[in-house]
Protein backbone atom coordinates (compact mmCIF):
# COMPACT_ATOMS: atom_id res chain seq x y z
CA UNK A 1 0.00 0.00 0.00
CA UNK A 2 1.07 3.14 -0.95
CA UNK A 3 0.46 6.80 0.30
CA UNK A 4 0.38 10.36 -1.43
CA UNK A 5 -0.23 14.01 -0.47
CA UNK A 6 -2.03 15.31 -3.77
CA UNK A 7 -4.01 18.55 -3.52
CA UNK A 8 -3.17 18.64 0.01
CA UNK A 9 -5.00 15.37 0.61
CA UNK A 10 -3.36 12.06 1.72
CA UNK A 11 -4.51 9.77 -0.95
CA UNK A 12 -4.26 5.76 -1.16
CA UNK A 13 -2.57 4.64 -4.34
CA UNK A 14 -1.68 1.38 -6.33
CA UNK A 15 0.75 1.00 -8.99
CA UNK A 16 0.95 -2.23 -11.21
CA UNK A 17 3.40 -2.82 -13.60
CA UNK A 18 3.68 -5.40 -16.11
CA UNK A 19 6.04 -8.12 -15.32
CA UNK A 20 9.96 -6.87 -15.66
CA UNK A 21 8.92 -3.54 -14.91
CA UNK A 22 7.17 -0.60 -17.04
CA UNK A 23 8.93 0.80 -20.00
CA UNK A 24 8.72 3.93 -22.03
CA UNK A 25 6.79 3.11 -24.56
CA UNK A 26 4.09 1.11 -21.66
CA UNK A 27 0.42 3.03 -21.76
CA UNK A 28 -0.16 4.56 -18.51
CA UNK A 29 -3.70 3.99 -17.46
CA UNK A 30 -5.15 5.77 -14.41
CA UNK A 31 -8.49 4.09 -13.42
CA UNK A 32 -11.20 5.93 -11.08
CA UNK A 33 -13.65 4.02 -9.19
CA UNK A 34 -17.36 5.37 -8.76
CA UNK A 35 -18.65 7.39 -5.67
CA UNK A 36 -20.11 6.18 -2.21
CA UNK A 37 -20.43 2.89 -2.00
CA UNK A 38 -17.19 2.58 -4.17
CA UNK A 39 -13.15 2.28 -4.01
CA UNK A 40 -10.26 0.83 -5.44
CA UNK A 41 -10.76 -2.77 -5.53
CA UNK A 42 -13.67 -2.62 -7.78
CA UNK A 43 -11.10 -1.71 -10.98
CA UNK A 44 -7.72 -3.31 -9.03
CA UNK A 45 -8.86 -6.80 -9.34
CA UNK A 46 -11.66 -6.25 -12.35
CA UNK A 47 -9.51 -4.28 -14.33
CA UNK A 48 -6.39 -3.74 -12.73
CA UNK A 49 -4.32 -7.05 -12.77
CA UNK A 50 -5.07 -7.88 -16.15
CA UNK A 51 -3.70 -4.68 -17.99
CA UNK A 52 -0.65 -4.42 -15.97
CA UNK A 53 0.39 -8.04 -17.77
CA UNK A 54 -0.94 -6.94 -20.90
CA UNK A 55 2.07 -4.40 -20.84
CA UNK A 56 0.24 -1.20 -18.79
CA UNK A 57 1.27 0.73 -16.39
CA UNK A 58 -1.59 0.77 -14.19
CA UNK A 59 -2.24 3.25 -11.08
CA UNK A 60 -5.42 2.47 -9.04
CA UNK A 61 -6.32 4.92 -6.11
CA UNK A 62 -9.16 5.43 -3.98
CA UNK A 63 -10.80 8.82 -4.52
CA UNK A 64 -10.72 11.29 -1.44
CA UNK A 65 -13.23 10.39 1.22
CA UNK A 66 -13.15 6.72 -0.10
CA UNK A 67 -11.64 3.49 0.57
CA UNK A 68 -8.32 4.01 2.42
CA UNK A 69 -7.73 8.03 1.27
CA UNK A 70 -8.10 10.70 3.77
CA UNK A 71 -11.85 11.45 4.39
CA UNK A 72 -11.80 15.53 4.83
CA UNK A 73 -15.29 17.61 5.50
CA UNK A 74 -15.39 19.12 2.50
CA UNK A 75 -13.70 19.56 -1.27
CA UNK A 76 -16.05 17.07 -3.30
CA UNK A 77 -16.73 18.87 -6.06
CA UNK A 78 -15.91 17.93 -9.32
CA UNK A 79 -13.06 20.79 -9.42
CA UNK A 80 -11.83 19.59 -6.38
CA UNK A 81 -12.20 15.53 -7.67
CA UNK A 82 -9.83 16.34 -10.88
CA UNK A 83 -7.07 18.92 -8.52
CA UNK A 84 -6.83 15.52 -6.57
CA UNK A 85 -6.37 13.98 -9.81
CA UNK A 86 -4.07 16.35 -11.63
CA UNK A 87 -1.76 16.68 -8.15
CA UNK A 88 -1.96 12.46 -8.15
CA UNK A 89 -0.35 12.52 -11.29
CA UNK A 90 2.53 15.32 -10.38
CA UNK A 91 2.94 13.53 -6.86
CA UNK A 92 3.97 10.32 -8.97
CA UNK A 93 6.15 11.81 -11.54
CA UNK A 94 3.73 11.25 -14.26
CA UNK A 95 5.05 13.42 -17.46
CA UNK A 96 3.19 12.21 -20.39
CA UNK A 97 -0.28 11.62 -21.34
CA UNK A 98 -2.09 8.55 -19.67
CA UNK A 99 -5.34 6.73 -20.56
CA UNK A 100 -7.94 7.53 -18.01
CA UNK A 101 -10.62 5.02 -17.60
CA UNK A 102 -14.10 5.86 -15.13
CA UNK A 103 -16.23 3.92 -14.30
CA UNK A 104 -20.12 5.17 -13.04
CA UNK A 105 -19.08 9.09 -11.50
CA UNK A 106 -15.13 8.08 -12.04
CA UNK A 107 -16.47 8.38 -15.94
CA UNK A 108 -18.18 11.55 -15.21
CA UNK A 109 -14.63 13.02 -13.69
CA UNK A 110 -12.92 11.20 -16.22
CA UNK A 111 -14.68 13.35 -18.75
CA UNK A 112 -14.30 16.34 -17.51
CA UNK A 113 -10.62 15.58 -16.62
CA UNK A 114 -9.98 15.39 -20.14
CA UNK A 115 -12.23 18.74 -21.01
CA UNK A 116 -9.70 20.67 -18.70
CA UNK A 117 -6.35 18.73 -18.90
CA UNK A 118 -6.84 17.74 -22.63
CA UNK A 119 -2.82 17.70 -23.12
CA UNK A 120 -2.45 15.42 -20.05
CA UNK A 121 -4.80 12.35 -21.62
CA UNK A 122 -4.19 10.01 -24.40
CA UNK A 123 -7.49 8.55 -24.68
CA UNK A 124 -10.65 8.64 -22.12
CA UNK A 125 -12.69 4.71 -21.55
CA UNK A 126 -16.20 5.99 -19.74
CA UNK A 127 -18.27 2.91 -18.17
CA UNK A 128 -21.78 4.18 -17.92
CA UNK A 129 -20.64 7.57 -17.35
CA UNK A 130 -23.57 9.76 -15.90
CA UNK A 131 -24.07 12.62 -18.71
CA UNK A 132 -26.31 15.83 -18.65
CA UNK A 133 -25.99 19.02 -20.77
CA UNK A 134 -28.28 20.30 -18.48
CA UNK A 135 -28.85 19.95 -14.45
CA UNK A 136 -26.18 17.59 -14.05
CA UNK A 137 -25.26 19.09 -10.70
CA UNK A 138 -28.86 18.99 -9.42
CA UNK A 139 -29.30 15.60 -10.79
CA UNK A 140 -25.88 13.80 -8.94
CA UNK A 141 -26.92 15.64 -5.35
CA UNK A 142 -30.42 14.48 -5.89
CA UNK A 143 -28.98 10.83 -5.87
CA UNK A 144 -26.58 11.17 -2.73
CA UNK A 145 -29.59 12.13 -0.73
CA UNK A 146 -32.03 9.58 -1.96
CA UNK A 147 -29.00 7.23 -0.94
CA UNK A 148 -28.69 8.66 2.03
CA UNK A 149 -31.97 8.42 3.52
CA UNK A 150 -32.53 5.03 2.11
CA UNK A 151 -28.99 3.75 3.81
CA UNK A 152 -30.32 4.95 7.25
CA UNK A 153 -33.83 3.75 6.74
CA UNK A 154 -35.16 1.50 9.32
CA UNK A 155 -35.21 -1.73 7.52
CA UNK A 156 -31.30 -1.61 6.05
CA UNK A 157 -30.09 -0.90 9.73
CA UNK A 158 -31.79 -4.19 11.04
CA UNK A 159 -29.99 -5.87 8.38
CA UNK A 160 -26.88 -4.23 8.66
CA UNK A 161 -26.39 -4.96 12.68
CA UNK A 162 -28.24 -8.58 12.03
CA UNK A 163 -27.89 -10.31 8.49
CA UNK A 164 -25.55 -8.40 6.01
CA UNK A 165 -22.18 -9.82 6.43
CA UNK A 166 -19.27 -7.87 7.96
CA UNK A 167 -17.97 -7.40 4.65
CA UNK A 168 -20.86 -5.42 3.07
CA UNK A 169 -22.21 -3.70 6.86
CA UNK A 170 -18.22 -2.30 6.85
CA UNK A 171 -18.69 -0.85 3.38
CA UNK A 172 -22.43 0.21 4.09
CA UNK A 173 -21.13 2.01 7.17
CA UNK A 174 -18.34 3.72 5.69
CA UNK A 175 -20.81 4.98 2.95
CA UNK A 176 -23.32 6.43 5.63
CA UNK A 177 -19.95 8.31 7.26
CA UNK A 178 -18.99 9.96 3.78
CA UNK A 179 -22.26 10.73 3.17
CA UNK A 180 -23.19 12.49 6.33
CA UNK A 181 -20.24 13.80 7.76
CA UNK A 182 -18.76 15.70 4.75
CA UNK A 183 -20.42 18.09 2.02
CA UNK A 184 -20.30 15.32 -0.96
CA UNK A 185 -23.90 15.67 -1.43
CA UNK A 186 -24.19 19.57 -1.07
CA UNK A 187 -20.52 19.79 -3.11
CA UNK A 188 -22.48 18.27 -5.89
CA UNK A 189 -24.69 20.91 -6.33
CA UNK A 190 -21.85 22.85 -7.65
CA UNK A 191 -21.26 20.18 -10.74
CA UNK A 192 -21.47 21.85 -14.11
CA UNK A 193 -23.53 20.87 -16.91
CA UNK A 194 -20.80 19.55 -19.50
CA UNK A 195 -20.51 22.31 -22.65
CA UNK A 196 -21.47 21.12 -25.80
CA UNK A 197 -19.27 23.39 -27.95
CA UNK A 198 -16.45 22.06 -25.55
CA UNK A 199 -17.75 18.29 -26.07
CA UNK A 200 -17.61 19.01 -29.92
CA UNK A 201 -14.42 20.39 -30.06
CA UNK A 202 -12.43 17.53 -27.79
CA UNK A 203 -9.64 15.97 -29.48
CA UNK A 204 -9.49 12.95 -27.27
CA UNK A 205 -10.36 9.28 -28.48
CA UNK A 206 -13.13 8.49 -26.16
CA UNK A 207 -14.74 4.74 -25.83
CA UNK A 208 -18.11 4.98 -23.81
CA UNK A 209 -19.58 1.77 -22.68
CA UNK A 210 -23.52 1.25 -21.09
CA UNK A 211 -25.25 -1.38 -20.77
CA UNK A 212 -28.71 -1.70 -22.64
CA UNK A 213 -30.90 -2.35 -19.72
CA UNK A 214 -29.30 0.77 -17.36
CA UNK A 215 -31.24 3.63 -15.67
CA UNK A 216 -28.86 5.80 -17.77
CA UNK A 217 -29.05 4.50 -20.96
CA UNK A 218 -30.85 7.39 -22.53
CA UNK A 219 -27.47 9.13 -22.04
CA UNK A 220 -25.86 7.38 -24.28
CA UNK A 221 -26.46 8.61 -28.04
CA UNK A 222 -26.04 12.15 -26.94
CA UNK A 223 -22.71 11.69 -25.53
CA UNK A 224 -21.68 10.10 -28.53
CA UNK A 225 -23.44 12.51 -30.92
CA UNK A 226 -21.41 15.29 -29.48
CA UNK A 227 -17.88 13.94 -28.74
CA UNK A 228 -15.90 13.24 -32.64
CA UNK A 229 -13.96 10.65 -31.81
CA UNK A 230 -16.62 8.34 -29.37
CA UNK A 231 -17.07 4.83 -30.04
CA UNK A 232 -19.51 3.69 -28.14
CA UNK A 233 -20.44 -0.23 -27.01
CA UNK A 234 -23.91 -0.83 -25.81
CA UNK A 235 -23.90 -4.12 -24.24
CA UNK A 236 -27.45 -5.88 -24.69
CA UNK A 237 -29.10 -7.28 -21.43
CA UNK A 238 -26.49 -5.37 -19.18
CA UNK A 239 -27.39 -2.81 -16.56
CA UNK A 240 -25.09 0.19 -14.97
CA UNK A 241 -23.27 -2.78 -12.89
CA UNK A 242 -21.90 -3.88 -16.64
CA UNK A 243 -17.98 -3.32 -14.93
CA UNK A 244 -19.13 -6.05 -13.12
CA UNK A 245 -21.74 -8.07 -14.81
CA UNK A 246 -19.20 -8.13 -18.19
CA UNK A 247 -15.82 -8.06 -16.44
CA UNK A 248 -14.27 -10.89 -19.06
CA UNK A 249 -15.65 -8.38 -22.25
CA UNK A 250 -14.28 -4.83 -20.74
CA UNK A 251 -11.16 -7.06 -19.99
CA UNK A 252 -11.41 -8.11 -23.64
CA UNK A 253 -12.24 -4.56 -24.60
CA UNK A 254 -9.62 -2.40 -22.65
CA UNK A 255 -6.80 -4.66 -24.66
CA UNK A 256 -8.47 -3.62 -27.95
CA UNK A 257 -9.15 -0.16 -27.10
CA UNK A 258 -5.14 0.61 -26.02
CA UNK A 259 -3.02 -1.99 -28.83
CA UNK A 260 -5.22 -2.74 -31.42
CA UNK A 261 -8.02 0.15 -32.12
CA UNK A 262 -7.55 0.22 -35.79
CA UNK A 263 -9.27 -3.41 -36.14
CA UNK A 264 -12.49 -3.35 -35.14
CA UNK A 265 -13.81 -4.08 -31.47
CA UNK A 266 -14.10 -7.67 -30.45
CA UNK A 267 -17.65 -9.13 -30.84
CA UNK A 268 -19.72 -9.37 -27.73
CA UNK A 269 -20.81 -12.93 -26.77
CA UNK A 270 -22.52 -13.62 -23.30
CA UNK A 271 -21.31 -16.04 -21.71
CA UNK A 272 -24.90 -17.18 -20.06
CA UNK A 273 -28.28 -16.87 -20.94
CA UNK A 274 -28.59 -14.54 -18.26
CA UNK A 275 -30.40 -10.98 -18.80
CA UNK A 276 -29.49 -8.25 -16.32
CA UNK A 277 -32.58 -5.69 -15.16
CA UNK A 278 -32.55 -2.81 -13.13
CA UNK A 279 -34.62 -3.40 -10.39
CA UNK A 280 -37.51 -0.80 -9.77
CA UNK A 281 -36.13 0.32 -5.98
CA UNK A 282 -32.65 0.78 -7.57
CA UNK A 283 -34.14 3.34 -9.69
CA UNK A 284 -36.43 4.85 -7.02
CA UNK A 285 -33.04 4.25 -4.83
CA UNK A 286 -35.05 2.81 -1.57
CA UNK A 287 -34.35 -0.23 0.47
CA UNK A 288 -35.05 -3.51 -1.48
CA UNK A 289 -38.81 -5.07 -0.70
CA UNK A 290 -38.06 -7.70 2.02
CA UNK A 291 -34.67 -6.82 3.00
CA UNK A 292 -35.63 -8.97 6.08
CA UNK A 293 -37.37 -11.75 5.10
CA UNK A 294 -36.31 -15.24 6.45
CA UNK A 295 -34.74 -14.21 9.35
CA UNK A 296 -37.78 -12.71 11.07
CA UNK A 297 -40.32 -15.13 12.72
CA UNK A 298 -43.51 -15.97 10.79
CA UNK A 299 -46.86 -14.24 11.95
CA UNK A 300 -49.95 -16.00 12.33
Amino acid sequence: MAEVIANGVRLHVQRLEPRGGASADSPIVVMVHGMVMDNISSFYFSLGTCLADAGCDVICYDLRGHGRSERTRGGYRLADSMADLAGLLDALGVDRPVHVVGNSYGATLALAFGLEFTARVASLTLIEPPFLIEGLGEEMARSLSQILVAMTDDEVEEWLDNGAGRAITKATRAAQRLLSDTTIATDMLATPAFSAEALAALPIPVLAVYGENSDIIGQAAGLAALVPECTLIVLEHHTHMVLREATGYLRDLLRWWLFDRRTPPPPYVRPTERRFVTPEWVTQMVPPPDLNTGRRPAVG
